[in-house]
């Protein structure tokens, strides 16, 4: 939960370090004028958070919405509502998603992260990964030196390094390790992030067919994929709701969380409990990657907890503060993705790897795991669903330390 900067000072030490928000004791209505739900209303604003999730996950569904990834649909539904005044920018359940639900998720869509089979099964899609990690971490280095990024270009770099490694929840998870989470620039940094990774999806779309890139980056499974005119729907069955299954993953996520924001406390390096939260949450994965394979729903709970809090994040934002300094931000993103594909299609050309792992492999680092496989899916590439879905995962397993990485040593 929240805590008021009078009291931070009082509480023992222990507590001053685990991690918790400092919450400024005025920030529940923008401008200090009234909005529709008070920010107090605890069941109207979980209702609004529900149902904002519910819109994204439907948006995602529909051919206006589904060339938009799902967390910037959730963004607009919060961004719409509070900037009309029907919801605060601020409210106790904000932060309870922020505090609670987002710790949570991580373990949740981690207890999959099978690092075995990921190497056994990825191939050279796992090498062209980290080559566009490497370019990926490259750009976010060199526009921390080249561009103004501001009093917070530190925390900044560490960010966009762990969401083009991972995923949005790569980006929510290091921004609340390294004290960017409470920044004014947060929602128009996820902004810029969306603004320039959303058309990046298309341009990956859009490279098998540019005759001059096919001649210089021969590829066998697109030459194949033409031949048979293939097409493959990636979309997930919904099966019977489990509830032990639910119930199990949530308390073993929650008994994951108190154990890392424990041990960091104990540690004096409460900040970092996100870190120590992954790395547990990854052990499970490994140790008992079996029991783990059977679990039922737990990345769609998580999944759902993050929704949430990207509806926050948009309700949070002031609309016109958000398009100027989004718009300052954008042209790092841009960088970063361009020393990505710079440097992922320069090692593809040197280690002849085919053309279409690589943008698979590039689809995982940018966007994620689902969008990487719906590419593969959607192209006719069938062989690269599965590992594209898994080097994303691993993504979403690094990402966390990377981004810490890149800050402290640019700190």
């Amino acid at each position: 939960m929240g805590i008021c900067p009078s009291d931070y000072k009082q509480m023992p030490r222990r507590y001053r370090n685990s991690g918790a928000t400092i919450v400024q004791p005025v920030t529940f209505v923008r401008g200090l004028t009234m909005t529709l739900i008070s920010a107090d209303n605890l069941f109207a604003l979980t209702a609004v958070l529900v149902a904002g999730a519910a819109f994204a996950f439907w948006a995602e569904t529909q051919r206006w919405g589904h060339q938009v990834s799902g967390p910037v649909w959730a963004i607009i539904f919060g961004l719409v509502l509070s900037n009309l005044g029907v919801v605060p920018a601020g409210a106790p359940v904000f932060s309870m998603v922020s505090d609670v639900l987002v710790p949570a998720a991580i373990p949740l869509l981690l207890f999959k992260a099978d690092l075995r089979r990921i190497v056994a099964e990825a191939g050279p899609m796992l090498l062209a990964f980290f080559i566009g990690v490497a370019g990926a971490t490259l750009g976010a280095v060199l526009g921390y030196y080249l561009l103004p990024l501001g009093a917070e270009a530190v925390q900044l770099a560490g960010v966009f390094t762990a969401t083009y490694t991972g995923g949005s929840m790569n980006f929510v998870a290091v921004a609340k390790a390294v004290g960017f989470d409470g920044s004014s620039q947060y929602a128009a940094a996820m902004a810029a992030d969306n603004l320039v990774g959303t058309p990046y999806l298309l341009v990956l779309v859009l490279i098998p067919a540019i005759a001059w890139v096919r001649r210089r980056f021969p590829s066998p499974i697109i030459d194949e994929a033409e031949r048979k005119n293939a097409t493959h729907s990636f979309e997930q069955d919904a099966g019977p709701l489990n509830l032990l299954h639910l119930t199990f993953a949530l308390a073993f996520s929650f008994a994951i969380c108190a154990l890392g924001m424990e041990i960091a406390s104990q540690l004096g390096v409460g900040r970092y409990g996100i870190l120590f939260i992954t790395a547990i949450a990854v052990a499970a994965a490994n140790l008992i990657p079996t029991r783990m394979a059977r679990l039922q729903g737990d990345f769609e709970l998580g999944t759902v907890f993050m929704y949430l809090f990207f509806v926050t994040i948009g309700a949070s934002a002031n609309l016109l503060e958000l398009a100027g300094e989004a718009m300052i931000l954008v042209p790092y993103a841009m960088l970063i993705v361009a020393c990505h594909l710079i440097v992922l299609m320069a090692g593809v050309k040197l280690l002849k790897i085919d053309l279409a792992e690589a943008l698979v492999a590039s689809n995982a680092c940018i966007m994620g795991p689902a969008t990487a496989a719906a590419i593969a899916a959607g192209q006719g590439w069938r062989n690269l669903v599965t590992p594209g879905l898994l080097v994303g995962v691993l993504g979403y397993v690094i990402a966390n330390f990377l981004g810490v990485a890149v800050s402290e040593l640019l700190g």
